[in-house]
């Protein structure tokens, strides 16, 4: 087994509180417990080789965001929307003279 070192570090006492009771309800040690933890966000913590779009719930909420999108922007012209604004602003656009 590998030789452990001590480390010593702070947390909020609520924090500890809720940590003490995992282990306990777990029967296992503080220490145990946020080893383990530690573990288990290193090999997991986003950005680790895997992107969000990778995640299937991600992706299927683009697909669907996509779709409404879709709906909305059919036939969509922004071109022609701010050519209309712009008109009425300062009058339609006059065509420069040849």
């Amino acid at each position: 087994m590998n030789p452990s070192k001590k480390v010593l570090f702070s947390l909020p006492e609520k924090l500890l509180h809720e940590i003490d009771a995992v282990a306990a309800e777990e029967h296992r040690s503080r220490s145990e417990l946020i080893r383990e933890a530690t573990r288990h966000y290193i090999t997991e913590r986003p950005g680790q080789g895997q992107r969000p779009i990778d995640d299937p719930k991600v992706r299927q909420a683009v697909e669907q965001m996509e779709q409404i999108a879709n709906k909305f922007t059919e036939g969509f012209d922004s071109t022609a929307v701010i050519r209309r604004m712009t008109d009425s602003r300062y009058g339609p656009a006059r065509k420069p003279d040849k």
